[in-house]
């Protein structure tokens, strides 16, 4: 994929597949158990969903943000989108890997696929 697909994308569903903050390092079981996912929709407005398995009820659930800003580092293939009122960003690479940091210590990888 090259820069100017990534840059005129549409929509991108992104499993994590390591997890880690400044006390744990998530095993595969809870990864597995959890199934937390990002969800990027990069249209004319963009936005990002945060999911993951709720077991209160029983079902996988996202939280909706609004994008506030995104940008194209064209060198290095990245499109980063952030959310400054919950200060999190979502890096996507141009082979569709990407980096969640939450903002509070986080960090998320895994992979993405195009919708």
């Amino acid at each position: 994929m090259t820069i100017s697909n990534l840059v005129f994308s549409s929509s991108y569903e992104c499993v994590v597949t390591r997890k880690l903050d400044s006390e744990n390092i998530y095993p595969q079981s809870q990864l597995d158990q959890y199934k937390h996912s990002v969800r990027i929709k990069d249209e004319k407005n963009p936005e990002l969903e945060r999911c993951s398995f709720t077991p209160s009820e029983k079902k996988i659930t996202c939280d909706r943000y609004k994008v506030d800003r995104v940008e194209v580092d064209k060198n290095v293939g990245i499109k980063k989108f952030y959310n400054f009122s919950s200060q999190f960003d979502v890096q996507l690479y141009t082979d569709l890997r990407f980096v969640e940091n939450n903002g509070r210590g986080g960090i998320s990888y895994g992979k993405c696929e195009k919708l």
